[in-house]
C-alpha cells in the first residue's frame, strides 16, 4: 500500500468526519459505491482524477487541499518538525507558541466539563 494512498485516505476520512457524513452519504454525493469509498479511506484504492473535483466540491475546498495531510504524518516525524521549528524560532515566536498550547490545553479541559 503506497504512503500517498494511505495519507489521502486518512485525509478524506478526516474531512468526511468533520462534515458529520457517513461513508454512505459521501459515496452518494461523489458517485462512488460505498465499498469503494471504504477502500479509498483505508488506502487500498485511490480515486480517479476526475472524481477529485467532485470530492473537493463536497467539502467546499480546492483540490490541492485534499492533499494537505502533513499533520497526519507519523508522530516521530511531527515531533522532529516541531523541534526544528522551535530551534529556529525567536523568543517572541516561542512565547506565542507556548501561549497557544496553553490555551488549547485549557480549552480541552473546558470542553471535557461539558
Amino acid at each position: 500500500m503506497s504512503l500517498c494512498r494511505k495519507m489521502f485516505g486518512k485525509r478524506l476520512k478526516e474531512l468526511r468526519k468533520s462534515k458529520n457524513l457517513t461513508q454512505e452519504q459521501l459515496a452518494e454525493l461523489v458517485g462512488f459505491e460505498p465499498n469503494h469509498l471504504t477502500k479509498i479511506e483505508s488506502g487500498k484504492h485511490f480515486p480517479q482524477p476526475e472524481k477529485l473535483d467532485s470530492i473537493a466540491k463536497v467539502f467546499d475546498i480546492q483540490i490541492k487541499d485534499l492533499f494537505d495531510y502533513e499533520h497526519k504524518l507519523p508522530e516521530q516525524i511531527l515531533k522532529n518538525k516541531i523541534t526544528n521549528w522551535l530551534e529556529e524560532a525567536q523568543t517572541p515566536e516561542i512565547e506565542y507558541i507556548y501561549k497557544t498550547i496553553q490555551n488549547l490545553k485549557e480549552y480541552k479541559k473546558f470542553v471535557k466539563k461539558y
